[in-house]
């Protein structure tokens, strides 16, 4: 049945008309509207349009069939279209099965491979319609094939493509992604959402994702807000307490991203959850964790607190003792000249005791301090004479006051005793001499934008290693040899500007030296009077 027929006498061109193959008398002439039709179909060369006798052997043939399939007129003519088949198809009888579909339902429309003259293969869009006398007799086929394997080879690629995004989406086991429509229920829901929430797609699919918040929070309309704050910005994140399937509940971070197409229309949401519910945990274990560190720094700092004090009043009360029972000894000889000396020597050890108890006071933010309005740089350029004095004539003291007037509030002898302490540090640490420079400016702003004027003293000596930085404000630590230093310096200093509402702050290079400074609140200058 699917072998060879002698050809048909066809017409110039290679399409034979109805009329032409089927009359069974002599050969007539087309009429001027067939010869149209048939330059119509020839000039058509994106299709294959070809006729069919009531067996499937090619009656006629255009310029697109040559063009698609490869063969000429003269080597298609007379063949069984069966010829363009892959042989697996022709193996499973299809030709046949497409003519016979052609021949009880009218029409036989389908997508398949099929193969040109060279052998190669392309992806055939197939149409083949029966043809059928006046009588209904059928008289043959008309046969339409387009090569369509371009599109469908971009469509097999978009299809590779989503497919392997669908395995990547559902490959990730700790991101709930899931897709939303418009209204913001569930199209997608991958394999890391039902392991987070417990829900299985078909408990979600359809469903709203505000299901997974909490009654209070679908009340609110939290979901609804999300999404149109999404669809506003493109996108949008956010800290959610969401419930599981069996009820316990998990933290979840939320990123919700608009899909929109290039028209700017909204197709949809992207939406992915995360559970943050461990770190969260580990960050207030953490957060514990710093806080008991802290109570023992504090626990530390409080021993070694007590054992100075104790060692220093200790050494005091017995200077104390000591002159006041000798000077008795005296005045019973009547040596009042010895006696008043050794008297002298108590009051000392009692100025000693107070300045003492000063630091302390300083040092526990508890000394009653007398701020007032003061100018910075006044307050500075009265102490010139005295900080040249302290530190010696082996170091250079350079005072750069501000060219702008700063007013600060703050205590003024607390602040000149600070410096003082700042001038005797920095002259410690510069054993064979070298500068100490003293600058005013504006400090840095505050974490409320409380404005600060700022005075710095600086010097060029030793400095301090870096894991002695974070210890230098601790009462009775000092980088100093034994017994030159209480340890209480900067630890008051510290004390005197926090209750001062300030900040201080401290930067050392070892062999580069070390710069303290002293953020002080500012004031509106005082008024003056009439």
């Amino acid at each position: 049945m699917w072998g060879e027929r002698t050809p048909v006498r066809h017409s110039q061109g290679g399409f034979v008309s109805h009329r032409e193959e089927f009359s069974t008398g002599e050969f007539q002439r087309p009429s001027a509207t067939e010869e149209r039709f048939q330059l119509l179909v020839q000039s058509v060369v994106d299709y294959a349009i070809y006729m069919l006798d009531p067996d499937g052997y090619i009656t006629s043939w255009n310029s697109g069939a040559q063009q698609i399939k490869g063969y000429s007129a003269a080597e298609a003519l007379g063949k069984n279209f069966s010829m363009f088949y892959t042989p697996e198809d022709r193996a499973n009888g299809m030709p046949g099965k497409a003519l016979a579909i052609a021949r009880e339902q009218g029409r036989f429309n389908g997508e398949a491979w099929r193969v040109r003259r060279d052998g190669s293969r392309f992806r055939a869009l197939v149409a083949i319609d029966a043809i059928r006398d006046s009588d209904g007799e059928l008289i043959g086929f008309a046969k339409v094939t387009r090569d369509v394997t371009e599109h469908w080879e971009a469509v097999a690629r978009l299809e590779e493509s989503e497919r392997r995004f669908r395995l990547f989406v559902q490959g990730v086991p700790d991101y709930a992604i899931c897709m939303l429509d418009e209204r913001g229920s569930v199209r997608h829901w991958n394999a890391g959402a039902r392991s987070i929430s417990g829900y299985d797609s078909l408990d979600m699919l359809g469903m709203p994702i505000a299901t997974l918040f909490s009654e209070e929070d679908r009340l609110s309309g939290v979901m609804g807000r999300l999404l149109k704050e999404a669809l506003e910005r493109d996108s949008c994140e956010a800290e959610y307490w969401n419930f599981r399937k069996d009820g316990t509940r998990f933290l979840a971070h939320i990123s919700l991203r608009a899909l929109k197409d290039e028209d700017h229309i909204l197709r949809g949401y992207a939406h992915i959850i995360r559970d943050m519910s461990e770190q969260r945990a580990a960050e207030q274990e953490l957060e514990a964790t710093r806080e008991l560190l802290v109570q023992s720094q504090k626990l530390d700092a409080l021993g070694q607190l007590t054992g100075g004090v104790a060692h220093d009043f200790n050494n005091i009360l017995q200077a104390i003792t000591g002159g006041l029972e000798v000077a008795s000894l005296r005045l019973a000889k009547g040596d009042n000249a010895q006696a008043q000396y050794y008297l002298d020597g108590a009051a000392r050890s009692v100025e000693r005791a107070m300045h003492l108890t000063r630091r302390l006071l300083a040092f526990a933010r508890r000394q009653p301090l007398m701020p007032t309005c003061l100018n910075l740089n006044q307050l500075v350029s009265s102490m010139t004479e005295m900080l040249e004095r302290t530190v010696g004539a082996r170091v250079s003291v350079d005072i750069k006051l501000n060219p702008s007037v700063l007013y600060v509030f703050c205590d003024a002898n607390q602040l000149e005793t600070a410096l003082l302490n700042l001038a005797i540090n920095g002259r410690d640490a510069m054993p064979n001499g070298g500068y100490l420079r003293i600058t005013t400016q504006p400090g840095p702003p505050g974490p409320n934008g409380q404005q600060f004027g700022s005075v710095s003293v600086a010097d060029n000596g030793v400095g301090i290693p870096n894991e002695m930085i974070a210890r230098v404000f601790d009462p009775f630590f000092t980088t100093k040899p034994l017994g030159q230093g209480t340890g209480l310096g900067l630890s008051m200093i510290h004390g005197f500007v926090q209750q001062s509402q300030g900040m201080v702050h401290l930067d050392s290079k070892l062999g580069v030296g070390t710069r303290v400074d002293m953020n002080l609140p500012l004031c509106e200058p005082p008024t003056p009077r009439d």
